[in-house]
């Protein structure tokens, strides 16, 4: 006979003490758990459940799990960049973290209007003004300033490094974000030192856990055997509301 402390239980599913901080349930949500229990029962004595789908959620939720548990045991040894780490990643690239530019930007949703854009600025069309009329920025109302920058914040935010080390006018560019036309008017001397070392200090983390995901997962993928058909995906087009809607009849 089980000796565990029951805290919660729905027929058969339980939830023991000792396993309440293993899984890190709150106490708060236990009558929130019987709840939902009561309806998952209920839905499965209605024939609502699909057997498949069941245990896919709960390889997925074991994959999440197991995957989570080993990233946090791989992240737990890098160290957080110090200044004298951030300062030789500037002095890397002095043109791009030692040096200031005043910023002007126009964002707009597509290429062709940035192309029209840019064309007409080349021709002299003023760019503040354009900006206050054209750009989808948060800065547009206010001719698209953006203020003092290093190229590199930009750079941080998906810009090529090309197109944020400017001066003058810059060619269009694509990020996450849209289209974007920049305008240097101004460079000086690092200023705001701080600033820019927070930001990168977080960036180059953010960097090495990247690069320690990726040696692990080159790890993992060493030793086993990884098959992926992305054309049988593509070519399918949709799942059918057969295989979406089956009762759970397994296929042997």
């Amino acid at each position: 006979m089980d000796s565990r402390l029951v805290v919660a239980r729905v027929d058969s599913s339980v939830i023991f003490l000792e396993d309440m901080a293993i899984v890190g349930i709150d106490p708060s949500v236990l009558e929130e758990w019987i709840e939902d229990e009561l309806l998952a029962a209920l839905a499965a004595q209605r024939g609502l459940e699909n057997t498949r789908k069941s245990r896919l959620l709960q390889d997925r939720a074991r994959q999440i799990y197991l995957r989570d548990e080993l990233l946090s045991s791989v992240y737990g040894g890098i160290p957080f960049p110090d200044n004298l780490d951030v300062f030789r990643f500037m002095r890397s690239d002095s043109l791009a973290y030692m040096v200031e530019r005043h910023y002007y930007q126009i964002l707009v949703s597509d290429e062709f209007t940035a192309d029209s854009i840019h064309e007409r600025l080349s021709w002299g069309e003023n760019f503040q003004i354009t900006a206050e009329r054209l750009s989808i920025g948060q800065k547009a109302g206010i001719g698209g300033d953006l203020g003092f920058l290093t190229a590199g914040e930009l750079i941080m935010y998906g810009v090529p490094r090309d197109h944020a080390v400017i001066e003058g006018l810059g060619e269009v560019t694509n990020t996450a974000y849209g289209w974007h036309i920049f305008l240097v008017d101004e460079i000086r001397p690092l200023e705001d030192t701080s600033r820019v070392v927070r930001s990168l200090a977080d960036d180059i983390y953010r960097e090495r856990m990247d690069a320690a995901r990726d040696s692990i997962l080159e790890i993992a993928a060493s030793s086993r055997e990884v098959y992926f058909n992305a054309m049988s995906i593509h070519g399918a087009g949709q799942y059918t509301d057969d295989i979406d809607s089956t009762d759970g009849g397994e296929a042997e």
